[in-house]
């Protein structure tokens, strides 16, 4: 994104930028008190944001949409959503690290990885998850869910639809939650292509109970470079997660 050219646009296209309304400035209108869960059309520009990266293979209802002072407050608002301090949730790795601060810090939440080597270029596999699952209830830690960063941080690589599907089918065993960190899903430069989880669900015949337990995050900071805007959102089809995370 360049700055030069953001700030000229929106300098020249006052109404499209939403400052301007038959001519007329509502800057005023906008500094006044609104919806304390985010304006109605920038969730629904969102929301077709979120569709346009994906190719339109998805589409996303702003309903279901939460807005979050950026990512961070995403995944660290479904930890406490989701889990109980002392319960866990796995992680492949190598992961961000500033997931150790941001899950745990004042949650109370316990991270526990999925060993993934170079040997198979740090796929996912069914026995990494259900030997991350053990080492989990070895420590008598109660896993709650799972946790992808897709495309990777710091890999740089995308999940295949294999490793999305044994995600799903893993989770659905366990009775537990999938949260699928999708921030870089509009930065992908060459193939494989990045598929969200959302288009797996879609093409799969996973009941209502699955859909509820996979919740995706997203944001600004990455694919449009806004990090100081501190622009995230959750997304969930599970009411009760929505209900909490605005609360």
């Amino acid at each position: 994104l360049c700055f030069d050219l953001l700030e000229s646009w929106l300098a020249n296209n006052p109404e499209p930028a939403g400052f301007m309304r038959d001519g007329q400035s509502i800057f005023r209108e906008l500094a006044l008190f609104q919806d304390y869960h985010g304006l109605p059309a920038f969730k629904n520009a969102m929301v077709d944001f979120m569709s346009e990266i994906r190719g339109n293979k998805v589409s996303f209802d702003p309903k279901k949409l939460v807005l979050t002072a950026g990512a961070t407050s995403a995944n660290e608002t479904l930890m406490f959503c989701l889990a109980e301090p002392g319960e866990a949730f796995l992680l492949p790795t190598p992961y961000y690290p500033g997931f150790d601060r941001d899950l745990q810090w004042r949650t109370g939440v316990e991270i526990v990885p999925i060993h993934c080597t170079s040997a198979n270029s740090f796929q996912i596999t069914d026995s990494a998850l259900e030997e991350a699952y053990q080492s989990a209830q070895k420590r008598n830690l109660r896993v709650k869910g799972v946790l992808v960063t897709n495309p990777s941080n710091p890999l740089g690589t995308t999940l295949t639809r294999p490793e999305l599907n044994l995600l799903l089918t893993f989770i659905t065993s366990k009775n537990i939650h999938l949260i699928s960190d999708e921030i870089y899903s509009g930065t992908v430069f060459s193939s494989p292509d990045f598929v969200s989880i959302m288009e797996v669900l879609k093409d799969s015949s996973h009941s209502t109970e699955v859909w509820n337990r996979v919740h995706i995050v997203y944001s600004l900071s990455k694919d449009l470079g806004l990090p100081g805007f501190r622009v995230g959102a959750i997304y969930s089809n599970d009411d009760v997660v929505l209900a909490a995370a605005k609360k």
